[in-house]
């Protein structure tokens, strides 16, 4: 079984590391914005907590980010997920957005909950920062739909 049969390869890595880089500079750029925003904060200082990357923590956020961007953009070009969105791309993205949000939800209290120090990290951060993470996931999915040129298969 290839999993990657139908995936456009090339756009998929473009889309995803685009919406990466889109999600990760409206964080920065909208820090404090009606108290929102700046979740790259709490990101970067569990780097430091753990002694990770020392003096190279923002570089390693970045570089993960980005991965994570293009590897987590794999499930919503996935053939199967990407026909069963309904709608334009934009619709696609902010519901796969949603959806994502709440997977991303469910793994942080089934892992965090059960001692994933990072996980239950997500879980018990301010109101403000799931806020700016709901809307930050949005912005990445949609960004990221809009970019992704899916494979057409004729007959299909």
């Amino acid at each position: 079984m290839n999993l990657a049969e139908g995936v456009n390869i090339k756009s998929l890595v473009l889309a995803g590391f685009i919406a990466g880089y889109v999600m990760y500079v409206v964080d920065l750029a909208l820090d404090g914005w009606f108290g929102l925003f700046g979740t790259y904060r709490i990101y970067r200082q569990w780097l430091v907590d753990a002694g990770l990357f020392p003096g190279l923590e923002d570089i390693a956020l970045f570089i993960g980010h980005q991965l994570n961007g293009i590897l987590f953009g794999f499930l919503f070009a996935y053939p199967p997920v990407y026909r069963l969105l309904p709608g334009n791309p934009l619709v696609k993205g902010i519901i796969f957005g949603n959806i994502w949000h709440i997977l991303v939800l469910l793994v942080s209290f089934l892992f965090g909950k059960t001692g994933a120090i990072w996980l239950n990290g997500l879980l018990t951060m301010s109101v403000e920062a799931h806020i700016s993470l709901y809307l930050l996931h949005i912005i990445w999915s949609t960004t990221l739909a809009v970019f992704y040129k899916p494979v057409h298969v004729h007959g299909r």
